[in-house]
């Protein structure tokens, strides 16, 4: 494969609340995470098989594959085969990489909870906990839940890569974050000598030329997920401004790609309203602010949207409806 053009498949098999609220009110929920839905869903056994079966089908991932786009990245849970008390998905996730077999449709699994949660988020699956790197055996866990993940679809021809961790957060010390790395690299390959394995630059892309310089890895690449909405700064940005950040993304990295490959695995077209951009402007600033990251992640290992779709179809996250209505161009996209 070369360059990578793949979109997310959030919302599936990790529960956010924004990207899937109607099943959370429906149910009566009053948390953001899968957590909360546990614990608050009496019949969650039903419910969530329901939302397996129904979410993302075979039929969405025929589009993707028609449309052009060459990887789907899948965010798993350390608790696939029900641990814990959450509910299993393992069944459902067997079921979605044979669809990808079948349909010739390369995938990444992408670890995204661990046991503890590593970033306090919600799509940590615990939002406001941050425990992960405190407890050895919660590492270890996470380790082999890879080493059994691998090992489940080693000979599944459309497996293209694995990240071993979604986001673990910028205020873990960076030490503990590089034997991770390390530890789950080498037990990844005791399975397969050749699947391409994602390391997320945990929220520090610029912390990185050392470790890459220091160890000898073969297949990995780095993974950065590049936003301008989640941050009090970005709402005072006028959409030059934005556009001028997204263009800046370039030389930043084609400054990483100098010592390791690295892909942009998550990023969209979510902009915070102000005088600037507004209900008025907000598709005409879309468009544009997409041509800008589209342009400025050109040149790296590849780019994967964050998401395919999400409840708000126009809100910036939703790639079919924004492929659809033209906002995003699909040729440059694909380039």
């Amino acid at each position: 494969m070369g360059k990578i053009r793949g979109v997310n498949l959030g919302g599936w098999f990790v529960l956010e609340r924004w990207m899937t609220e109607e099943l959370f009110e429906k149910n009566n929920v009053t948390g953001k995470d899968e957590t909360k839905f546990n614990e608050q869903v009496a019949n969650k056994e039903e419910v969530l098989n329901n939302h397996y079966e129904t979410f993302i089908t075979k039929d969405d991932l025929v589009w993707i594959k028609e449309t052009g786009l060459n990887l789907v990245r899948i965010p798993v849970p350390w608790w696939l085969y029900g641990e814990g008390g959450y509910h299993k998905s393992i069944d459902y996730i067997d079921r979605a990489l044979q669809w990808c077999e079948d349909l010739g449709l390369p995938f990444m699994l992408d670890l995204h909870t661990a046991p503890g949660c590593q970033n306090g988020f919600d799509n940590g699956g615990i939002e406001g906990v941050l425990d992960w790197p405190h407890k050895k055996e919660y590492i270890d866990k996470t380790i082999e839940v890879l080493v059994r993940i691998t090992t489940r679809y080693k000979e599944n021809k459309m497996f293209h890569s694995i990240c071993v961790l979604n986001e673990p957060f910028l205020t873990i010390d960076k030490s503990i974050i590089d034997k991770f790395y390390i530890d789950s690299y080498h037990a990844i390959r005791k399975v397969s000598k050749d699947l391409i394995i994602f390391f997320h630059d945990s929220f520090r892309l610029e912390q990185w030329e050392q470790f890459f310089k220091e160890n000898t890895f073969h297949n990995v690449v780095l993974d950065t997920h590049l936003y301008q909405c989640f941050s009090k700064s970005s709402r005072r940005l006028t959409l030059e401004q934005h556009l001028e950040v997204a263009h800046s993304r370039k030389e930043r990295l084609e400054k990483i790609s100098k010592f390791v490959d690295v892909i942009v695995g998550e990023w969209s077209l979510g902009l915070l309203r102000n005088e600037s951009i507004n209900d008025d402007t907000i598709i005409d600033a879309m468009t544009r602010y997409a041509q800008a990251q589209i342009t400025s992640m050109r040149e790296c290992k590849g780019h994967t949207f964050w998401s395919y779709k999400v409840t708000d179809k126009m809100g910036g996250w939703h790639l079919r409806s924004l492929i659809e209505n033209k906002i995003i161009n699909l040729e440059e996209f694909l380039k």
